[in-house]
């Protein structure tokens, strides 16, 4: 193996291999006759710490060895120990970036200060790629831009903030992957002068970047230096290869990078020498034609033609086409569990978080918990969140559903001991905020709810009172008081009391959280100034780049990886998730600063470069022995399009007619829709009919017997919701964050009207209807920017205010908000009702008054549903109403005081008789003492698209308006 080469010492491993395996078999069969040092000064350098552990598992199951190094290629400057200055840590960098982003942005304002923290993470990932591809900064500044808006001027700004930060931590070390860039020059020089004895391999990368790509072509020409290349493929036709060598145009195919690098040390594809074999290579040889660039797709009239018959081919690839996501996610489930069952072992690979997720949460219903390699991310924690929330919450106004989410998670007051009452004061405190309409929840709010509540409650008032005053506090501008204050808020509403921290920290997962407050703690001595929105952005970030791993109760047969761990390999059946575009391949970043012209210019990685690195990985993942395929049809907004590579495949075998290709195609969708079957079966909401539309009949005893006017309305125009709120007794909840809704500008305006206009003997004017509607604003409506605009509102009305005024001025006012019980004759119902206004005329007869701040009814509404000033003016005739004498009423009058405020008298004389309204108000309530009568859902609704409190209930949308209805019988 490391014997003397006339040329570079290069082995690939096919697609579909064990490649870790393959590596160890062939460095133990060529040590095995030597001395048993001699493996151990091996020094191997691998791409992933997966691939580190695998390797090292597969030297000790070997028996007793002394194992050579086996160490990361991106920490390959840890070797030059001495030689280079330490790296700043990666927290270090983002600090000086961001402080110098925000600089930036106070000097130009061409950005919110909100985005320095983005805008820094940008232009440290940049910085990397400028290191490792060994490009100077100064080079942005030669690049020639036709600038006529001036926006390349204002991003080289930005651009040249990366020299500033060299400059900046110039003090304390090099960048990271300045110092890999470094390292790896130090290292080829120093093997150009004394080329090492001991054998170097680098095994399991592609060298898409730059630094490794430049440590591979050293180690390829040293005298003992091997390379091993994953996922090589040997079907490839030599013109391809060619092609792909001499022009960067094909960077999306997945053997691109293969052919750069041996390119560059002078080898050809030929040169590389084959370990090991595939588990499937014809299947392999049909991948890579239906692989092959679109130049030459001309290849597969001549070549797939040469296939035998591809149902054999075929026949270990399944096709699970699934609906939607959740299904997907089902499905690939029990596949994966029953290959575990047959004793095999399996493995999903996926670049979608959100589909390996669902899978995890699918496969704990059978007490299966898969090792997975991304983990968790620590934001997505319970600590993590637990951090995310607090951090919200500081120095902002203490929304309810920010706080009570906060409140209710798991970890909020676990040191206290009494969790429990902890959980029913919070419901409590849920219970008032949607009651009472708070937008925030300040000391009045506790004091609400500690109102005639016994000393537990009280002293749990006072412990959320006081930690409420602390969190609207902002801490000073700088790393050390921002973590301070944030962290020892996290620990008190952790703990419930001023000591310890709770179950904050506990678990894996809280030391791993913790941890990352100590990497902040450890550069506390960062003096410049950083907003708390800056430190929360950063600390937020920093949970997300890490991931929690707990390896409690995890199964070594069924694993989660990424598209990178497709390497790795060593499983039986593997399962390729999510093969819908946008997903595999992902959609490339939009470059915020460089346009491809620059970077191909600028020598910098074009996008083309991370569609052909997971083309790669898609082909070597689908080279394992056993494949099942997995796409959703549609997402939650639309219809997906199939992944480009599984688009090709199906392409390549719909036209190969002669080889069985469509029934080799539909085989594997069979194959697959086995999965997606019993998935439909386990998850019966999936096929459950839709639902029909309810018309419950309940008993009439407990049907009720009193409703108020507008309740008459809603039983004419959808009775399901008198049964849910009257027979049910459900009651809609108020929003838990209150809206600047129609009902409560209804509260507002009804009660400025009612205060202007009473007693009538205090005359209107803009002076006093300005000051009453400062002060109602005031008291009910809690957001400046809506008390403005409904300021606004009143002034623009209130010159036709006056004018009411005149109008109604030789009136009487007898009543305001009055108040009437009306027993309907010949029913043993009775109504109620809240007259906004009745006043008494000259004549002795009455007008009744109704505000409307939104539309008014139309004639024909009133006529069909909108019976509410007729009503009220059958039962003012009748005296139902307290105070109010009965009279004949001569009008009753919709008032709009929306933007065209007018009036709008109803003609009782001409168009409502009194008496049939009674009849026919009689008929309906007795309509509903019919045993068989139902409340039937949305029976007159005005608008399709208007939302009942009840809809959901009656599971609106399964059925329209054009449905039967079935009455159906409930006790």
């Amino acid at each position: 193996m490391f014997e003397p080469m006339s040329g570079p010492r290069i082995f690939g491993v096919p697609p579909g291999a064990d490649f870790p395996k393959e590596l160890v078999d062939h460095l133990l069969n060529y040590f095995r006759t030597k001395p048993v040092e001699e493996l151990a000064r091996v020094t191997i350098l691998v791409n992933t710490r997966r691939m580190q552990r695998r390797l090292r598992e597969l030297f000790a199951q070997s028996g007793p060895l002394l194992l050579p190094r086996i160490s990361l290629v991106t920490e390959f400057d840890a070797l030059m120990k001495g030689a280079l200055p330490d790296a700043v840590t990666p927290l270090r960098r983002r600090l000086e970036m961001t402080r110098l982003v925000a600089q930036r942005i106070a000097t130009d304002g061409h950005a919110p200060k909100s985005a320095a923290v983005d805008l820094a993470e940008s232009l440290t990932n940049l910085l990397d790629e400028l290191h490792g591809e060994s490009v100077d900064p100064v080079r942005f500044s030669e690049l020639k831009v036709e600038d006529e808006s001036g926006y390349w001027e204002r991003s080289l700004a930005f651009l040249n903030i990366v020299n500033a930060y060299v400059d900046a931590v110039s003090d304390r070390g090099v960048d990271g992957e300045a110092r890999r860039r470094a390292a790896a020059n130090l290292m080829i020089a120093k093997w150009k002068l004394s080329p090492p004895q001991d054998p170097i391999v680098i095994a399991g990368s592609t060298g898409s970047r730059g630094t490794t790509s430049l440590l591979m072509e050293a180690v390829a020409r040293l005298p003992k230096g091997a390379i091993f290349l994953p996922g090589f493929d040997f079907d490839l036709p030599g013109e391809v290869w060619h092609q792909m060598a001499s022009s960067r145009i094909l960077e999306d195919h997945p053997q691109f990078r293969f052919a750069a690098f041996l390119a560059k040390i002078e080898a050809t594809h030929s040169d590389v020498i084959k370990l090991g074999r595939a588990p499937a290579p014809v299947r392999n040889k049909l991948i890579s034609l239906s692989l092959r660039p679109a130049k030459v797709t001309d290849q597969w009239l001549g070549e797939g033609p040469q296939f035998d018959d591809l149902r054999n081919i075929t026949s270990d690839i399944a096709l699970i086409e699934a609906g939607q996501p959740r299904e997907e996610a089902l499905a690939i489930a029990v596949a994966l569990k029953t290959v575990i069952h047959e004793g095999k072992k399996a493995a999903l690979i996926t670049p979608d978080g959100t589909l390996g997720r669902r899978v995890v949460a699918t496969l704990a219903r059978w007490n299966i918990r898969p090792d997975e390699s991304a983990g968790v991310p620590l934001s997505l924690t319970p600590p993590g969140r637990f951090l995310r929330q607090i951090a919200d919450l500081i120095g902002q106004p203490a929304r309810p559903d920010a706080l009570l989410a906060l409140l209710k998670h798991p970890l909020c007051r676990t040191g206290s001991g009494d969790r429990g009452p902890h959980i029913l004061n919070a419901l409590a405190l849920e219970v008032v905020c949607r009651e009472n309409y708070i937008a925030s929840v300040d000391a009045e709010a506790l004091d609400l709810l500690g109102k005639d509540a016994g000393e537990e409650r009280k002293a749990w008032c006072d412990w959320l009172s006081a930690l409420l005053e602390r969190l609207a506090q902002m801490p000073n501008a700088t790393l050390e008081e921002g973590l301070a204050h944030h962290i020892t808020l996290a620990e008190d509403f952790a703990s419930g009391t001023s000591d310890g921290s709770g179950a904050l920290w506990d678990k894996d997962d809280g030391e791993d959280v913790r941890t990352e407050v100590d990497r902040f703690r450890a550069e506390s001595d960062f003096s410049a100034p950083i907003r708390f929105v800056e430190y929360a952005r950063l600390i937020e970030r920093a949970l997300m780049a890490e991931n929690s791993r707990p390896q409690e109760g995890v199964r070594p047969d069924v694993m989660i990886w990424g598209t990178l761990e497709a390497r790795v390999q060593g499983a039986d059946v593997v399962v390729l998730g999510g093969l819908n575009e946008g997903i595999w391949p992902e959609q490339p970043a939009p470059d915020p600063w460089l346009s491809r012209t620059m970077r191909r210019e600028l020598g910098l990685l074009l996008p083309e470069r991370q569609i052909g690195l997971s083309a790669h990985d898609y082909q070597q993942a689908i080279g394992a022995p056993e494949v099942i395929l997995s796409r959703a049809k549609r997402n939650e907004d639309s219809e997906t399009v199939p992944s480009r590579w599984l688009n090709r495949l199906t392409n390549l075998l719909q036209g190969l007619t002669g080889n069985n290709g469509p029934q080799a195609l539909e085989a594997m969708q069979e194959r697959g829709m086995r999965f997606v079957e019993i998935a439909r079966t386990l998850d019966p909401p999936l096929l459950a009919p839709p639902a029909r539309r309810p018309a419950p009949a309940p008993p009439v005893s407990v049907r009720p017997r009193r409703l108020s006017v507008t309740a008459i309305r809603k039983l004419i125009q959808d009775p399901y919701a008198i049964y849910a709120e009257r027979v049910l007794k459900l009651k809609a909840l108020s929003p838990l964050v209150p809206q600047p809704d129609a009902r409560l500008k209804g509260i507002v305006f009804h009660a400025l009207m009612e205060e202007i206009f009473y007693p009538n003997a205090i005359p209107v004017t803009h002076a006093r209807i300005e000051q009453s509607a400062q002060r109602l604003l005031e008291m009910h409506v809690p957001w400046p920017h809506v008390r403005a605009h409904w300021l606004g509102h009143v002034r623009h009305i209130s010159e036709q205010l006056m004018t009411f005024q005149k109008s109604w001025s030789g009136n009487e006012i007898l009543a305001v908000e009055a108040k009437g019980v009306f027993g309907v004759p010949g029913t043993t119902f009775n109504v109620t009702a809240k007259a906004d206004r009745l006043d008494n005329l000259p004549d002795g007869s009455l007008m009744i008054y109704d505000y409307k701040t939104g539309s008014i009814p139309k004639h024909k509404d009133i006529v069909r549903f909108d019976r509410q000033l007729v009503i009220e003016s059958l039962m003012a005739e009748a005296g139902a109403f307290e105070c109010v004498p009965p009279a004949p009423v001569a009008d009753a009058v919709h008032v709009g005081i929306g933007r065209s405020p007018k009036e709008a008298p109803i003609d009782l004389q001409k168009h409502y008789n009194l008496v049939t309204v009674s009849d026919e108000l009689a008929a309906l309530l007795t309509e509903y003492d019919n045993p068989n009568r139902g409340y039937i859902s949305r029976r007159i609704m005005e608008d399709e698209r208007f939302a009942g409190d009840y809809d959901h209930m009656a599971r609106f949308g399964e059925w329209d308006a054009t449905h039967a209805t079935a009455v159906e019988q409930v006790s």
